[in-house]
C-alpha cells in the first residue's frame, strides 16, 4: 500500500518571529570600513591655551613688524593666512575693506590672480625682524609607527611650538602633515625644516600655502 505523498511546503511568509531572529542576529554596531574614505577632512589635534595664546601673540607681534610704506603708511596691517609670510621673506600688500592691508608673499598664488585681475597692490616692507612669528609647514613622508612623534619631537628640540597639527589620511603608504607652528626667531626658520627633512621617511618639506578658491 502506497502511502500518500507529504503536501508540497510553500514558503513561509515573513513572520514577526523571523525578524526578531533577523534583529538578533544583526550585529549591535555599524559595520567598520574596510579602507577609509579618500573624502574624509584632515582631523585637527587638539590646541592647547598656551598654544592658542602663543599663537594669538605671534599674529600680532607679526603684523606690528610691517611697515606700509606708501600710500596707506598708518594702515592697518594684516598678514594673510594663504601664505604665512614671515621675515625676509619678499611680500606684496593689496588694499581690502576697511582701510587695512593684506600682505602676502610675492609667490603668493593669490598675489597671481590679484595682479591679473587688475587689483592695485601697495609697497611694503618689514619693519623689523619680530620676536616670533607663525609659520604653516607641509611634511610629507612615507607613513610608518611613530612619525608623528618623531616629527613634533624634532620640532620641540628646534625650539618651536606646535599651534595645530593636521594629519591626511594616508594614499599609497605616503602621508602629509600640516603643522601650525609659533617660532620665537624667524631667522631659525631654515634650520628647523632641514631638521624635519633628517626624520626617517619624511622626503619633503615645505611652506604650506592655503589653495584659495578663483573668483
Amino acid at each position: 500500500m502506497v502511502s500518500d505523498p507529504e503536501p508540497a511546503r510553500t514558503p513561509p511568509s515573513p513572520s514577526r518571529h523571523a525578524s526578531e531572529v533577523y534583529k538578533r542576529r544583526r550585529p549591535s554596531g555599524p559595520a567598520a570600513p574596510s579602507c577609509p574614505p579618500s573624502t574624509t577632512p584632515p582631523t585637527p589635534a587638539p590646541a592647547s591655551s598656551s598654544a592658542s595664546s602663543a599663537a594669538a601673540s605671534s599674529a600680532a607681534s607679526s603684523a606690528e613688524s610691517v611697515s606700509v610704506v606708501t600710500p596707506h603708511p598708518d594702515a592697518p596691517v594684516r598678514l594673510a593666512r594663504c601664505c604665512t609670510p614671515v621675515p625676509p621673506d619678499a611680500v606684496t600688500g593689496f588694499p581690502v575693506r576697511g582701510g587695512a592691508v593684506t600682505v602676502h608673499r610675492d609667490s603668493c598664488q593669490t598675489v597671481v590672480r590679484m595682479a591679473a585681475a587688475g587689483r592695485s597692490s601697495v609697497s611694503v616692507r618689514w619693519r623689523k625682524l619680530q620676536a616670533g612669528c607663525r609659520v604653516t609647514l607641509l611634511a610629507e613622508a612615507f607613513g610608518r609607527p611613530q612619525l608623528l612623534a618623531d616629527l613634533t619631537e624634532t620640532i620641540a628640540s628646534e625650539g618651536a611650538a606646535v599651534v595645530s597639527a593636521d594629519v591626511e589620511p594616508p594614499c599609497e603608504q605616503r602621508v602629509r602633515h600640516t603643522y601650525t607652528l609659533h617660532l620665537p626667531d624667524a631667522t631659525g626658520l631654515p634650520a628647523l625644516m632641514r631638521a624635519m627633512r633628517r626624520v626617517p621617511g619624511v622626503y619633503d618639506v615645505s611652506r604650506a600655502v592655503r589653495r584659495v578658491p578663483a573668483g
